[in-house]
């Protein structure tokens, strides 16, 4: 038990220092920003008869983050409307639709170039997924996830960025554990203090 005490206050102790390293190398930019989602694939097999739609309608994120120099830190909330196809109910495929949100907290590797930046994010997020089924009833299950994401950036002045990101997100829909991910395109503007 000293052991696992020992391990943990070390691994505290050497994020402090990586976290103080990083606020003594540069001065943190903060930011806000917003993005609207504009093409949403949901990973959803398509048995025949089964309607299919994979592309959720409507999806979006807002998020807040620091960057220190090339490297950062950002959190968001982002909802992703409805996937329709075949999707698990009790061990078997059946029409229905799944919708899904959360948050999340990523580590960003910047690389910067004149006023664009490329975007490198990685993290977890934590996900309440949805399952509707065609013949009634509905599911949900709330599970920690991997969270994967590109992006690119141009800065229009000092403050104002446009931003197009690409984030995978992961997540459970039943009780049952089954899987879906789905990939978000989006496109929006971030404001830097």
């Amino acid at each position: 038990m000293s052991t696992l005490k020992s391990l943990i206050s070390t691994l505290i102790a050497g994020i402090a220092a990586f976290g103080s390293g990083l606020a003594s190398a540069a001065p943190a930019e903060s930011y806000v920003g917003a993005n609207l989602g504009l093409y949403n694939k949901y990973s959803l097999d398509c048995k025949d008869g089964v309607k299919c739609d994979k592309t959720g309608k409507i999806s979006g994120k807002v998020y807040a983050g620091v960057n220190y120099d090339q490297f950062g830190v950002e959190a968001m909330a982002f909802g992703i409307n409805k996937g329709e196809g075949s999707i698990k109910q009790a061990g078997k495929d059946v029409a229905g639709t799944i919708k899904l949100g959360g948050v999340g907290a990523v580590g960003v590797l910047r690389m910067t170039n004149n006023d664009w930046t490329l975007k490198g994010k990685l993290g977890l997020a934590y996900v309440r997924g949805q399952a509707s089924y065609a013949a009634g009833g509905s599911e949900s299950k709330s599970s920690a996830q991997p969270l994967l994401g590109a992006g690119v950036s141009y800065a229009l002045n000092q403050n104002v960025s446009l931003n197009a990101d690409w984030d995978h997100i992961r997540a459970k829909y039943n009780k049952a554990g089954s899987k879906t991910n789905v990939n978000m395109l989006s496109l929006g503007v971030s404001y830097k203090f």
